[in-house]
């Protein structure tokens, strides 16, 4: 059993929120409660304490004061902030202290309590999803409703999704991050769980870059979150395009990145980049392909094919102009270049795109 205890200076939120969600059904059970961080603390030193839901904003400690004394005094303690939507600073600064999660108070009356519960518990215990019934026989098992089936695969589809976001290989690759941008502004997915991953993202971002990093406050919804991450992701690129440093690796990858766009069409090669950025050719592969998760040709020949996807689109010239413009003498080596990447050869691309069927970015 999961013993809870619930922090918040605002009393009849404190007792609504005990009340409303379902503990029991997710093997928690309240044994306490506390009108701000000191007497938390007091209740900690008396009553053991796995769970610790907290307010941000409490007078005499608040609850960033709580979590920062709880991580040295209770190592234990797994926790879980409560805050307002405009408390972004706070709610990554938190996250960057290693809090389970979020729960905006703002949305809690529209949010699912039983997968907020669900999320919590199966973080706690570091397993995945699954379905009990499952192990038992078939006669036992009845097939799952329709609704259940769409709910799952809805489920599986986000999962993948935060796996693509938290690898940061969208940094890097182009192709990844507009992929990913529209298939997250699609996803059956609530805004406050966005969020969160995205202000996980933020904060490790802000670690391995070495800047600020954080959600703006005008992002309301998904979309407006994702066109926020593009916007992001712009700006990034500008900063990293005006540095000299070279010390920090995220950074040197990332003028690497913008070093192969600006030559890809002509003759390329790992030790042209590799010297640009103030590495060996060897490191330089190794954080290449750990970064971007491409190795250094492959990453090359996407960008050429992507290159290529643009000019069909942009302009009336010919197939072997455009192989030409993208680094291959060889239009019948380019066609199947593109083909092995977008199963299309170069003249169905433009084909479909002129007949709306491809949505160029």
């Amino acid at each position: 059993m999961i013993r809870v205890l619930i922090v918040d200076d605002d009393k009849l939120a404190r007792k609504g929120f005990i009340s409303i969600m379902p503990w029991a059904n997710h093997d928690m059970v309240v044994v306490g409660e506390a009108a701000n961080g000191a007497k938390a603390l007091e209740f900690m030193e008396q009553h053991e304490v796995d769970l610790m839901f907290v307010d941000l904003s409490m007078p005499v400690m608040s609850g960033m004061e709580l979590l920062q004394v709880t991580r040295q005094r209770f190592p234990g303690l797994r926790s879980v902030i409560l805050s307002f939507h405009e408390e972004f600073e706070n709610v990554q600064t938190a996250y960057r202290m290693g809090v389970l999660d979020y729960i905006s108070k703002v949305r809690l009356e529209s949010e699912d309590d039983e997968q907020i519960l669900k999320r919590i518990g199966q973080q706690m215990s570091g397993t995945a999803t699954q379905q009990p019934s499952s192990q038992l026989p078939a006669a036992l098992n009845p097939a799952p409703a329709p609704e259940q089936n769409v709910r799952a695969q809805e489920e599986e589809s986000w999962s993948g999704l935060e796996q693509e976001w938290r690898s940061n290989y969208w940094l890097y690759n182009e192709s990844v991050f507009q992929r990913l941008c529209k298939q997250t502004a699609q996803a059956k997915v609530s805004f406050r769980r966005l969020e969160g991953l995205f202000m996980r993202v933020l904060s490790q971002l802000e670690t391995d870059l070495g800047l600020a990093a954080e959600l703006g406050s005008d992002a309301a919804d998904i979309r407006s979150a994702v066109e926020w991450m593009r916007d992001f992701r712009k700006r990034v690129y500008a900063q990293v395009a005006a540095t000299t440093d070279f010390t920090n690796t995220t950074t040197s990858i990332l003028k690497a990145v913008l070093f192969i766009r600006e030559q890809a069409s002509g003759t390329l090669h790992a030790e042209d980049v590799a010297d640009h950025v103030h590495m060996s050719r060897s490191y330089f592969s190794q954080c290449f392909k750990r970064l971007t998760g491409s190795t250094f040709n492959d990453y090359l020949k996407q960008e050429r094919i992507r290159s290529a996807e643009r000019l069909l689109c942009e302009t009336n010239q010919s197939i072997a102009w455009v192989a030409h413009a993208v680094g291959y003498n060889d239009s019948k080596y380019f066609s199947q270049l593109f083909y092995e990447q977008t199963r299309l050869l170069p003249s169905e691309f433009r084909a479909q795109f002129i007949g709306g069927k491809i949505d160029y970015n």
